[in-house]
């Protein structure tokens, strides 16, 4: 009887040591992309993907299905030539994307800042 309440203080533990590295990390994450510097390039958009957030388990799945929110990314191509980027979108600036349309693209390290389409 005495192991089980030593293992469950284990397991709440490795739990909570987990989420705090995912904080930390996010937070590190945010502050290097606030004091990057914002970076412009010639680039052509790659590809557009979109998928649902699927925040349920797959009980509550069978009840109701998966919700509207959804994750919007798009991937983009230097004309010079390199390696593809990847950015997470909203919604917005997701839709007024086209595959294959050429622009200048903003960023400041991991964050998308914009796309401007070229005229």
């Amino acid at each position: 009887m005495s192991k089980m309440p030593l293992f469950f203080v284990i397991v709440v533990a490795i739990i909570v040591i987990a989420a705090s590295f995912r904080f930390v990390q996010q937070r590190r994450e945010k502050a290097n992309n606030d004091a990057a510097p914002l970076l412009q390039k010639r680039v052509v958009v790659s590809n557009k993907r979109e998928k649902p957030l699927n925040d349920r388990r797959s009980r509550q799945q069978q009840v109701t299905p998966a919700g509207t929110a959804m994750r919007y990314e798009a991937s983009f191509k230097p004309e010079t030539g390199g390696l593809e980027m990847t950015f997470r979108l909203e919604a917005q600036q997701y839709h007024q994307l086209t595959v294959g349309e050429k622009g200048t693209l903003s960023y400041k390290g991991s964050r998308f800042e914009g796309f401007e389409p070229k005229q």
